[in-house]
């Protein structure tokens, strides 16, 4: 039976997971809409769809060096007969020639130049003869269109080049560059605080002290809410496990940030106090303990509209929580469409030692044998050995040996 939790005077039975994660997505909403110069918004979120307003290329140009022939030359060489052609004028990339092409004429063109009025192929340059700088023979049978990119053959006025949500990678934002787009609509960046609690913790720097050790959680959230594409706000200090002070700190960072992270404080002891300074605060609470090893004891709160999570104080767990729990959230609030992620089937290269009954998240690394993918399970204790990083969703039953789990790419 589910352990209930007594929490602002009312009962709250722990949540599955997938529950927990759509509570938490389901609370906020992305961020409001800023306009950055195409060259500044490499790996921000489309805000709305951005379209074509014009043909690209707005012109029709030769696909390569030859020579322009209109139709009634085309046509004679059609029946097989040679040309002798005079040399009208050269065109290069840029360059514009401003009477049509006649009869008996032809235009030598570079690749990508405008085509002369009257245009109807291209004759590649290693197809003719040439008899002088004037004049030219050619044998070919070319097709109507042949070496020509007409108006719009990459892209059409209305053509969507991103979608709202999107996250506007190198490609994507060369499509909108070749549209003359400058400025783009991207999501603000989300501004998320750490607040580190805990009596025993001190900063790296800071001289050791007998009972106490290194707060390297900050350090862990801070990267990786950078690797999400948000911006991390760091507390100068740690916050002691003292009612006021966590009170004071949360409603500090609910105003400067956009979502809060507390670590620490998520147990049931005397000095575990997120939990009452959430109270004090009326914060809104979503959840408290989630049917997943780690995150029995981890909540969410909304407080003036700001999310905030309380996760353990364990770096190990506090991690796997981020990536499980949290980073959705984010991208949510960062504008991404597919903020969930994409969960997949996978093969265990090796048992999970010390495995729980029920649900439990682990970190793994994608492997490959024999040509096969499989996920190896990675101890707290090994650094990432540069294969890819996973995040592992495995549900054992009483008798029953789990050679498949459901894994998630992890962006370290």
């Amino acid at each position: 039976m589910n352990r209930l939790q007594l929490v602002n005077d009312k009962l709250f039975e722990p949540v599955s997971l997938d529950e927990a994660v759509d509570i938490s997505c389901e609370s906020i909403r992305a961020l409001d809409t800023e306009y950055l110069h195409i060259d500044d918004a490499y790996m921000r979120v489309a805000a709305d769809n951005i379209a074509s307003f014009m043909n690209v290329p707005n012109f029709d140009r030769s696909a390569m060096d030859g020579y322009a022939i209109g139709k009634t030359d085309l046509k004679k060489l059609q029946t097989g007969r040679s040309l002798r052609l005079r040399v009208a004028s050269i065109i290069g990339a840029g360059s514009i020639e401003s009477r049509a092409i006649k009869p008996g004429e032809t235009c030598r063109i570079m690749t990508g130049a405008s085509l002369p009025e009257g245009s109807v192929a291209v004759i590649k340059q290693e197809d003719v003869e040439i008899i002088n700088e004037n004049y030219i023979i050619v044998s070919v049978r070319p097709i109507q269109g042949e070496n020509i990119r007409v108006s719009g053959h990459e892209l059409r006025a209305g053509d969507r080049v991103a979608a709202k949500g999107q996250v506007l990678k190198a490609e994507i934002l060369e499509r909108i560059a070749a549209c003359g787009i400058e400025r783009v609509p991207v999501c603000k960046v989300p501004r998320v605080n750490i607040l580190n609690t805990g009596n025993e913790l001190l900063l790296p720097g800071s001289p050791i002290k007998t009972g106490c050790i290194y707060c390297s959680n900050r350090s862990l959230m801070a990267c990786k809410i950078t690797s999400s594409g948000a911006l991390p706000l760091l507390s100068p200090s740690v916050i002691n496990d003292d009612l006021q002070t966590i009170v004071t700190a949360v409603k500090k960072a609910v105003q400067v940030s956009d979502m809060v992270i507390v670590s620490g404080g998520t147990g049931n002891g005397l000095f575990d106090l997120v939990g009452n300074a959430l109270e004090y605060l009326n914060a809104q609470l979503l959840f408290k303990g989630i049917n997943v090893f780690p995150g029995k004891n981890s909540l969410a709160a909304l407080l003036n509209g700001k999310l905030i999570f309380n996760l353990s104080g364990n770096p190990s767990a506090a991690g796997i929580l981020f990536e499980a729990l949290v980073k959705p959230a984010l991208l949510k609030l960062k504008g991404e469409l597919s903020y969930k992620g994409d969960w997949f089937n996978i093969d265990l290269a090796s048992p999970i030692e010390h495995l729980k009954p029920g649900r439990s998240l682990h970190r793994g690394e994608m492997i490959i044998r024999q040509g096969h993918v499989y996920a190896l399970p990675v101890s707290r204790k090994v650094i990432n050995t540069g294969n890819i990083p996973l995040l592992l969703d495995v549900q054992k039953r009483p008798g029953e040996e789990r050679f498949m789990v459901k894994a998630k790419l992890i962006a370290d």
